[in-house]
């Protein structure tokens, strides 16, 4: 009962405000609804549905030139991967996700103008397929994004547990435009060019748009918050103890002894915590992009023509984006134990030692990986009328993403070969003799920079590194026919129904290089190739029943199958329209996700932190798909109510619950380990946790077997608040508008045996959430008369706590930011736009993560000024 306990309070407060307002309002209502088309498959039939519509106004006022930074003007939305964060995405740089109610990246389904788009071809970390929205369309020919904020399975399929972000584009433009801007922070600059126009070609409306985005990169070196030196180097920042110089295991002691040059001032980045510090360690906090490198260039078309007496549709969409996002000189070598024989020459150990370190340090400079995206997508459709006025739709959908990822990592038998004295790529090392001829050493230690030993040759240093030579793809095609219009009529009302089919296919491979195939880098670890695919069929029907002038209802289902296995989903919505100024709604659903094809067919690579024999070791881990995975299965219920209680004045409540079970996540490589070791001490052999595990020789841990299962689940409720106001003043037309989440409680559980854990207000690094904070609100102020346009935002963010282990500060801070936008309009056919976002430059707050700050909540930029011109013709 204590878990619906926010849900009841609001209800009896609707309901009591639904009393008073039925005995005092007399007023008719003054403003005309918006129009959204997102909600429901009935024209029309969206008011039961909380919607929350950002328009192109707001897009600009908010100073955006790219997709990624809509997601911070949703309130409902946290915890997306909208900004490069290569220390803990790295293998999706470039791309962007809403992630509504934090129940995870692909919980939220993505339309554009009411039709899916494929997922793309990279997965985050923890394995999850979602939609990248930096990839649909150029921001020109965006006309709004309207939201769905409760469950939407019932109407439009899995991946609709949390809600739909839909994107509506524009169309029938009369006058063609062309835009240009360019923005600069501190440290880094973007610019954008942007053109739509719309013309009469073959008896129907052609609507043509491009654009060209281009942004540098801002380093971490361009920010104080960053710097590992001015934390004192703790051990939470941007330090690490694979360093270069680096650290050895010498057997004869049993323990690691510092590179004797480690403390030598030529090595800037180099340092020890004291004098008996047995590892010599990299301040790496210079190396990495904040924003990265980037430049997307879009193309965009839309065509509807009569024929006869239908309509036919068509769209194309094109992206291209290339990023490029910086890293430390080298990777950690985390795959391998690498040994220095004591007859290398340079070895000043005069032992067989272990190499714990890096190929290259500080004074290499930072490496880069690029990441190369190609999406397209073609749409059609046809619609018309039956002659009893029912209408019908025919729809059908193609699109692709390819994904180009090279990023340069060390080939472990290539430079045990070099530390063996059979390096460079002229040397055989079958047959060559170390250190001679085309046969070099490698010197890993410190006197190879500093010239008191052998030195590198760029040449051997190139022939030691690879590349992980990602090349994957994503695709969907989708086919639709439905039918909708009023069933039958009565006195005191009536239903109008939707009735319609819908077949999909997705795909989903991977083809990695020669050497992540074989396990040979030593971060990247070992992936092989894959490919899968997943077929779904469905069947829907919708009704909206009117009960008098009043009352209005939705009933939905939808069956659906993929690959055999069938699910139902129900929905149930009303809304009653107490007053002409106010109304109550509420709606019920049960929803559900299938298992992504990467999910089913993929695997997936890591290497993350485990404790193992009394240390904290780094292992090499491959997570694997199962094709019997279940569908994750979801309950939503939302109670609300709108007012209009003075002319030009809406005020919004919505409560809202989810309960969200069987969720698709990794396996713990920890409890993995935890179980082999207790069956181990417990005399038991070949169990199925001892099975997945491979040590070597030694008895160092070396690999662990993971897969994907059904095994999480995750309980939240909490209060949306939204109001909106506008009235003429001074000659033109001031509106203030506001939205508020506040989210009650986000209880997760890891598994049906593992304890409930409270997520809300946490970083969540240590379960299966992401970062959320427990209030987020989003406000606008404007006036615009004649020729002026003034629009003011802020942008507010909770406190928050940090739930990363081995930090001294777990706070937080709350953040309030605030952008202007000033525009004129300069004679009839040119507009000036000048902008600032974060007016008063307020860094992100400090979070003791390794740059100092959050990365999935805050944006690092600063300061952001822009100036804008669009002229018509």
């Amino acid at each position: 009962m204590a878990k619906r306990s926010i849900l009841m309070a609001t209800a009896s407060f609707v309901w009591l405000a639904a009393a008073a307002a039925a005995q005092a309002q007399t007023q008719t209502q003054s403003q005309v609804d918006d129009i959204v088309v997102t909600g429901s498959r009935i024209a029309g039939g969206d008011r039961v549905a909380p919607v929350e519509t950002v328009g192109r106004e707001t897009i600009a006022a908010a100073g955006i030139a790219d997709a990624s930074q809509l997601v911070r003007l949703v309130a409902a939305n946290s915890g997306s991967e909208a900004q490069v964060d290569q220390l803990n995405q790295p293998q999706s740089s470039g791309t962007a996700q809403f992630n509504l109610r934090n129940l995870g990246l692909g919980s939220t389904l993505v339309l554009v103008d009411g039709q899916r788009w494929t997922t793309s071809a990279v997965v985050a970390t923890d394995g999850s397929a979602f939609v990248d929205i930096n990839s649909l369309v150029p921001m020109i020919a965006l006309q709004r994004v309207e939201v769905v904020k409760d469950g939407a399975s019932a109407v439009y399929g899995s991946d609709a547990v949390a809600g739909v972000v839909n994107f509506i584009t524009r169309h029938g433009v009369d006058r063609p435009e062309v835009s240009a801007k360019y923005a600069v922070a501190n440290g880094s600059e973007e610019s954008v060019i942007e053109a739509i126009g719309g013309f009469e070609l073959l008896g129907g409306d052609l609507t043509l748009a491009a654009s060209h985005f281009h942004r540098s990169a801002l380093g971490s070196d361009e920010r104080d918050f960053t710097q590992a030196e001015r934390y004192g180097r703790a051990a939470w920042t941007a330090v690490t103890s694979y360093g270069q110089p680096g650290s050895y295991y010498r057997p004869s002691t049993g323990a690691y002894a510092p590179d004797p040059d480690c403390d030598n001032p030529a090595f800037d980045s180099a340092y020890r915590n004291s004098s008996a510090d047995a590892f010599c360690r990299l301040d790496y906090s210079d190396f990495f992009d904040l924003t990265p490198e980037e430049t997307r260039t879009q193309l965009f078309a839309d065509y509807r023509r009569p024929v006869g007496d239908m309509t036919l549709s068509l769209q194309a969409a094109y992206s291209s984006t290339w990023t490029r996002a910086r890293q430390t000189p080298s990777l950690p070598i985390l795959a391998q134990s690498l040994t220095v024989p004591g007859s290398h020459p340079d070895n000043p150990f005069g032992e067989d030692v272990l190499f714990r370190g890096r190929l290259l340090g500080a004074e290499a400079g930072a490496s880069a990986a690029e990441f190369d995206y190609e999406t397209w997508r073609l749409a059609a459709g046809l619609d018309g009328d039956f002659a009893n006025g029912w209408t019908w739709t025919l729809a059908a959908t193609a699109s692709r993403q390819h994904v180009e990822y090279d990023k340069p990592d060390v080939i472990g038998s290539a430079l045990q070969n070099a530390l063996n004295g059979l390096g460079g790529a002229g040397c055989d090392a079958a047959t060559g003799t170390p250190g001679v001829g085309a046969c070099q050493y490698f010197n890993p230690f410190g006197s190879a920079y500093l010239g008191t030993g052998t030195a590198n040759s760029a040449e051997l240093v190139d022939s030691l590194i690879g590349y992980t030579g990602l090349r994957g793809a994503s695709s969907l095609v989708t086919a639709e026919a439905s039918t909708s219009g009023q069933a039958f009529a009565w006195s005191g009302g009536s239903v109008d129904l939707a009735l319609g089919a819908q077949y999909r296919r997705s795909s989903f491979r991977h083809d990695w290089s020669d050497l992540v195939n074989a396990g040979d880098l030593l971060t990247a670890g070992y992936s092989p190739d894959f490919e899968g695919d997943q077929q779904a069929l469905a069947a829907f029907a919708e009704a909206r029943i009117h009960l008098g002038d009043r009352i209005e209802a939705q009933l939905a289902g939808r069956y659906e199958s993929y690959d055999g296995e069938g699910r139902f989903s129900p929905k149930a919505a009303i809304r009653w329209d107490v007053t002409d100024a106010f109304a109550l709604r509420g709606s019920w659903g049960q929803g559900f996700r299938a298992p992504s094809v990467y999910a089913q067919s993929g695997a997936q690579a890591s290497q993350p932190s485990v404790f193992d024999r009394g240390a904290f070791v780094f292992v090499n881990t491959l997570t694997s798909g199962d094709a019997d995975l279940k569908p994750e299965k979801s309950e939503s219920l939302s109670l609300g109510a709108l007012w209009r209680p003075v002319e030009g004045l809406e005020l919004g409540l919505d409560a809202w619950r989810f309960d969200y079970t069987d969720q698709v996540v990794k396996e713990s490589a920890q409890a993995i380990i935890d179980q082999a070791t207790a069956d181990t001490a417990a005399g038991l052999t070949g169990t199925e946790a001892q099975g997945r595990i491979t040590r070597s020789s030694s008895g160092a841990l070396t690999f662990v077997q993971l897969y994907f299962i059904n095994a999480s689940s995750i309980e939240t409720q909490g209060i949306d608040l939204s109001a909106r106001y506008g009235r003429d003043l001074w000659g033109g037309r001031a509106t203030a508008s506001a939205t508020w989440t506040y989210v009650d409680s986000y209880d997760i559980r890891l598994n049906d045996a593992a304890a409930q854990v409270s997520g809300v207000g946490s970083t969540n690094l240590s379960n299966i959430g992401r970062s959320l904070p427990r209030n987020r609100g989003e406000f606008a102020l404007g006036w615009s008369g004649g020729a002026h346009a003034l629009t003011a935002l802020v942008h507010y963010t909770d406190a928050y706590r940090n739930d990363r282990s081995g930090i001294t500060d777990a706070t937080i801070a709350s953040q309030t930011t605030a952008d202007l936008l000033y525009s004129r309009t300069i004679g009839a056919d040119l507009d000036l736009a000048l902008g600032v976002v974060n007016v008063f430059d307020k860094a992100p707050p400090l979070a003791q993560f390794a740059l100092g700050y959050d990365p999935v909540v805050a944006d690092p930029r600063g300061r952001v000024f822009s100036v804008g011109l669009t002229k018509r013709f």
